[in-house]
């Protein structure tokens, strides 16, 4: 497990932030397809909506930020869905075993 692209590390990603989205008093937690294959939550919670972007690494790699494009994607959907933007980056280790706390960023 090295690439953060591989399907199968983003479904280790998914599965802990969806966990953390229902552990956090979020409702609602639905899968949307963000752009081919480019999945995101979009969780209903008591203070806030939101429409979250995860994105997974493999330790020893570390987050990096979504690119403009990825950003503009997110916040205009987001936007038309009446939602707040995040991003949710995860770090794995190479049995799939959650590293440290997942950082939230929020997209204005």
């Amino acid at each position: 497990m090295i690439n953060s692209d591989l399907p199968e590390i983003n479904l280790f990603g998914e599965k802990l932030v969806e966990k953390w989205l229902l552990e956090n008093e979020y409702l609602s937690v639905n899968k949307v397809d963000l752009l081919l294959n480019n999945f995101c939550f979009h969780a209903v919670g008591k203070m806030e909506s939101i429409l979250v972007q995860y994105k997974t690494f493999v330790h020893p790699n570390r987050p990096f930020n979504l690119s403009e494009y990825e950003i503009d994607m997110l916040t205009r959907k987001a936007a038309n869905l009446d939602l707040v933007a995040y991003v949710a980056y995860v770090v794995i280790d190479q049995n799939g075993h959650q590293l440290g706390e997942i950082i939230w960023k929020r997209l204005d």
